[in-house]
C-alpha cells in the first residue's frame, strides 16, 4: 500500500551524457590553464621590457666611448639640439 501513494523514482541517467560531462570539463580545465599560462607569458613579457626600459639608461651612461662628451651620433649638442663645431 506504500507504494500507490509515493511518486516514482526517476531512471538513471544515461551513462554516455555523464562521460560526455566529465569529458566537456576536462576540455574546459585545459583551457583555463592555457588561458592562465598565456597570461602568465605576457606579464612576464611587460615585466622584462619594463626592466629594459629602466636600466637602459643606466647602460648608456656607463659606456665607454671615445668622446663622452659626443654624444651617441658623434656630434656635440648645445641643450637646444643645436650642433655645436
Amino acid at each position: 500500500m506504500g507504494g500507490m501513494f509515493s511518486s516514482p523514482k526517476p531512471p538513471k541517467p544515461d551513462p554516455a551524457i555523464a562521460a560526455a560531462q566529465k569529458a566537456q570539463e576536462a576540455r574546459l580545465a585545459k583551457q583555463e590553464a592555457r588561458a592562465t599560462q598565456r597570461e602568465a607569458s605576457e606579464q612576464r613579457k611587460i615585466s622584462s621590457s619594463q626592466a629594459a626600459r629602466r636600466t637602459g639608461g643606466i647602460r648608456m651612461l656607463l659606456a665607454q666611448r671615445d668622446d663622452p662628451q659626443a654624444g651617441i651620433d658623434g656630434e656635440l649638442q648645445t641643450t637646444l639640439g643645436n650642433s655645436v663645431t
